[in-house]
């Protein structure tokens, strides 16, 4: 049943409400696969930095957190072998992180996982309630990404 009553901040509240639920789960479908060293967070930037290699710099500005706390992240990633640092051909002060064959590796494996427990997960949808959320997150998308791009005049940070 679709409510006419429902505005723009009662659906801003639920989608705030399920995502911690939807990490949670997504944490655990990697856990069930014996993924217990990878986490959705590292996932996410090996497959950011596939496909745009950063520095470390622009990844703390893009996750919004310290360079510090983006450098510790980045060294564990380092020291597992899943990144390594190239030097940047713009400006050799720099370092670019690039994914290496075992980071694109656990992090496509991850990434498999998570997307079958989740559609293991969304299988009590009726055709209906999978055609209205195909949608909804195309104009989500939208809107996050227009608004992501408006606010640091760059690409928006995606998996």
């Amino acid at each position: 049943m679709v409510d006419g009553s429902r505005t723009t901040h009662d659906l801003a509240e639920e989608i705030l409400e399920l995502m911690p639920s939807l990490g949670r789960l997504l944490a655990l479908c990697i856990l069930e696969a014996g993924e217990e060293e990878t986490t959705v967070m590292q996932v996410s930037v090996l497959l950011h930095i596939l496909k745009h290699p950063i520095t470390t710099s622009e990844l703390a500005k893009k996750r919004r957190v310290s360079l510090q706390a983006a450098s510790v992240f980045v060294r564990g990633l380092v020291e597992r072998g899943w990144v390594v640092r190239s030097p940047d051909p713009n400006d050799r002060r720099q370092f670019l992180l690039q994914i290496t064959p075992e980071g694109l590796e656990r992090a496509q494996m991850a990434q498999r996982q998570m997307t079958d427990c989740l559609a293991q997960s969304l299988h009590d949808l009726t055709p209906e309630e999978i055609a209205a959320t195909a949608i909804f997150l195309g104009g989500l998308r939208r809107v996050v990404q227009a608004q992501m791009t408006l606010e640091t005049d760059e690409e928006p940070y995606s998996t």
